[in-house]
Order: structure tokens, then C-alpha cells, then sequence
């Protein structure tokens, strides 16, 4: 969202208008002296100006100099972050039908004898919210790792977006392998809140307050506050404080990440596995390697970390169902410390998170891909299981417990109310 021409004009009135409120004001104040009238109604208009000055201020500050995104980017800055930073091509599965996709390679329409394809899907952690430059996100930072040691071997492109979730995943894999795209490995990068499309109950978003019975006063209300309204919808700095205030009267925003953790206690948990199994099984019929990568959240890593089960059930599901999985979190709790969150109001990975990853999957969980022979005409094999001690038995859904029908569509995916996990919530008392 890049400064509107509105936008400019509106403002370029308001820097003529607050020297003219000045001079107006000081010519009243000198008049009602020369009356010898009190000096308290002129003195309070000064003082009303100086608290524009610095809300004008701030407002210059937000919209020319501020450049940070927000968690949920529903602010006005974090939305002119996104124009100026976030730049997608589409990926065309057949017609019209396609997705809109991040990164600074096109995705490849054939691959040469011996060539592999890693695709990285995933919500907001992988698309890279808040990260300026592409080459900066850690599934960039493979290709470059894998570009350095086998040069035109390993292909890898990043088609993530922000907001999405399992079951645009495996919308997604079957249209590319519907459709033949190039693909041998497809990297499911998991971010824990995933769960939250299977647990709409206990995480949907809470539900806004009823409006208001018509009346003559409340018109009048709504006249008188309308104004307001118009300055927090088109400003910079007023929406951005309007956003944290309505955040902090969220019923739910302190239970989210307590709701989360018990999601995967519950039936939530089998059908989002089942529906893992599901995308396994696309990838298995076209010949494609899948692969699991599991994200933590970043802002409340430390030794109390309380998703540390999650994490445990997630890969040891996988490693019944021989999916290979990474766990990044034995990768990022050493380094709770620091600072790996875009910003205060921004708990997404920040540039040296993903550069904590990225060796890993590159050295470590993709390193088997290097010397792979790729496709020649037959798809690649599935790599091996791996020996693993006797895991529990992963969750076996019912039918009842399958996923309903009602799937987003591609063209017009539904989002995640709370896809983005934020540090804007207070700690509970």
C-alpha cells in the first residue's frame, strides 16, 4: 500500500493549515490580553496545537520513515511494507488457474537428465513475512548452499504464502502433480498453528461485538465518531494504535497459545495428521519425495517452551509413517536469547533465524539429495525408512473425524484468522 495521491494531498492541506492555526491562535490570545480577558480558553488552543504538532509528527514518522510489518498486517505500515517489499509472480497450473508465489527464480518447466526439484511450501514462515530480501529466507539459502557444492543439480523454489494452511498444501501438491509439474521433493514446512483449520471451535477467531440497536442516539454516536473513524482507516500512525488497542480487548488473545497446545492433545490432532497422510499419498503416486520440516514459534522459546510434546508427537508420527522430518527446535532453543523475531510487534522468523536453518536442511536433512540421481524418465524413488526406536501408535482418524468437503480454493484461499503468531499479546496475569 504506497502513499496515495489522497493520501499526499490530504496531508500537504494539513502542513498548511497547523502554521495557520498558530497564527490564529496567537492573534486571539494577544487580543483577549489587550481586553485583559482571562487567557485560559487561548491558552488551552495552544496547547491542543502542540498535541497535534506531535501527533503530526508521529503520523510523518509512520508514513515516510517507519518500515516494519506487523504480525497480522493489518496496520497501514505494515501493509506499505508488503507493497514495497513483496513481490509475486503467478505459478500457472492450467488456464486461468494458478497461484501467486514469492521468489526471485522462476519455477522451472522441465528439468535436465540428473536435475532435482526441492519445492518448500508452508504458510507465513516460509514465505518470508517481514523479510526484506528473498535471498535472506532460509529455503534461498539452501539453493545457494546447494548452487555452491552441485552446481544446476539441485533446483529449489519457494511457492509459500502467508496465512495458508495443511489443507492448501495438499491442494496445492495435487495440482502439481495433476498437472506434471517438475517436482521430486516437496518440503512441508510446518508451522505449529497449522492446527488451528482442524480445531475451528476451540480456535476460530472471537466473534464481534453485536452492533448496536438503531436508535437516535446512537446515529448520533456514529455521526460524531465518524471522523475518527475515517482518521484511523487513512492514517499511518493512528491505525497503528488503534490496532494494538482493539488487540488488547481480544477475549482470546491470551488462551491462543494455551488453546494451540491442548489442539494437539484432542481429535484436532488426528485429522490433521490423517489429513498428512493424505498428502503423503499424493506425493507418493506422482513419484514426488515428501518431506516434513517443523517450525516453532520463536517468541516464547526458553526452557519453559510448552510445545516442546507437540513437537515430539509431530516427528514421532512421522517417523512411524516413514516421513522424514526435521525438528528445528533442537536447532533454535540454544539461541533463545537472541533475538530472532522480525520485531516487537512482528514474531515471525527474522533474517538470522532463518540463517540458523538453513544449514541444517541444506547440510543435513536435504544433503542426501546432492549425489540423488534425478528423474530419467522414471519418477525418483522414496528414500529408505530410517531404524527408530518403537514409537507410540500415531492417531488413527475415523471416518467421522476425516476433513469435510469444504475445502479453500485455490483462487481464493481462506486464511488463518490467526495464522501469525504474535508477541502483542500481554502475558496473563
Amino acid at each position: 500500500m504506497a502513499l496515495s495521491l489522497d493520501y499526499l494531498l490530504g496531508l500537504g492541506v494539513w502542513l498548511v493549515t497547523l502554521p495557520l492555526l498558530l497564527w490564529l491562535s496567537l492573534v486571539w490570545r494577544r487580543s483577549l490580553r489587550r481586553r485583559q480577558r482571562s487567557l485560559t480558553r487561548a491558552n488551552l488552543a495552544l496547547s491542543l496545537w502542540l498535541l497535534l504538532v506531535c501527533l503530526t509528527g508521529c503520523e510523518l514518522y509512520f508514513a515516510f520513515l517507519y518500515d516494519q510489518s506487523d504480525s497480522f498486517n493489518r496496520t497501514n505500515v505494515s501493509q506499505k511494507w508488503f507493497a514495497r517489499w513483496v513481490t509475486q509472480k503467478p505459478l500457472i497450473f492450467t488456464g486461468r488457474e494458478g497461484i501467486p508465489y514469492r521468489d526471485d527464480r522462476d519455477f522451472p518447466k522441465a528439468l535436465q537428465p540428473g536435475q532435482q526439484h526441492v519445492v518448500f511450501v508452508g504458510d507465513s514462515f516460509t514465505f518470508g513475512h517481514g523479510i526484506r530480501r528473498v535471498e535472506d529466507r532460509f529455503s534461498n539459502r539452501v539453493r545457494a548452499a546447494f548452487d555452491q557444492r552441485a552446481p544446476n543439480q539441485v533446483l529449489v523454489t519457494n511457492i509459500a504464502d502467508a496465512g495458508k494452511d495443511l489443507y492448501w498444501v495438499s491442494e496445492v501438491a495435487d495440482r502439481l502433480a495433476t498437472h506434471r509439474l517438475p517436482v521430486t521433493t516437496l518440503v512441508y514446512v510446518l508451522c505449529l498453528n497449522d492446527i488451528e483449520s482442524f480445531d475451528r471451535e476451540r480456535l476460530a477467531p472471537p466473534a464481534p461485538p453485536p452492533a448496536a440497536p438503531p436508535s437516535a442516539w446512537n446515529s448520533f454516536v456514529s455521526l460524531l465518531a465518524a471522523p475518527y473513524h475515517w482518521l484511523v482507516k487513512e492514517t499511518y500512525f493512528l491505525k497503528f494504535v488503534d490496532h494494538r488497542l482493539q488487540w488488547a480487548r481480544v477475549p482470546r488473545a491470551t488462551s491462543y497459545y494455551a488453546d494451540v497446545e491442548e489442539s494437539y492433545q484432542g481429535p484436532a490432532w488426528q485429522k490433521m495428521f490423517a489429513q498428512l497422510l493424505d498428502l503423503r499419498k499424493t506425493c507418493r503416486d506422482a513419484g514426488i519425495d515428501l518431506r516434513v520440516v517443523v517450525f516453532p514459534f520463536l517468541h516464547n522459546l526458553g526452557p519453559n517452551y510448552p510445545f516442546t510434546k507437540a513437537h515430539e508427537q509431530i516427528v514421532a508420527a512421522c517417523q512411524q509413517q516413514q516421513i522424514p522430518c526435521l525438528d528445528l527446535l533442537p536447532v533454535l532453543q540454544p539461541h533463545a536469547r537472541e533475538n530472532l523475531t522480525v520485531s516487537l510487534f512482528d514474531a515471525h522468523p527474522n533474517e538470522r533465524a532463518h540463517a540458523l536453518v538453513a544449514p541444517v536442511i541444506a547440510d543435513e536433512f536435504l544433503a542426501d539429495l546432492w549425489n540423488k540421481p534425478g528423474p530419467s524418465g522414471t519418477p525418483p524413488a522414496e528414500p529408505e525408512p530410517q531404524p527408530s526406536e518403537p514409537q507410540p501408535s500415531e492417531p488413527q482418524p475415523s471416518e467421522s473425524e476425516q476433513p469435510g468437503p469444504t475445502q479453500p480454493k485455490l483462487d481464493q484461499p481462506e486464511t488463518k484468522a490467526n495464522d501469525l503468531p504474535q508477541r502483542e499479546t500481554p502475558p496473563a496475569p
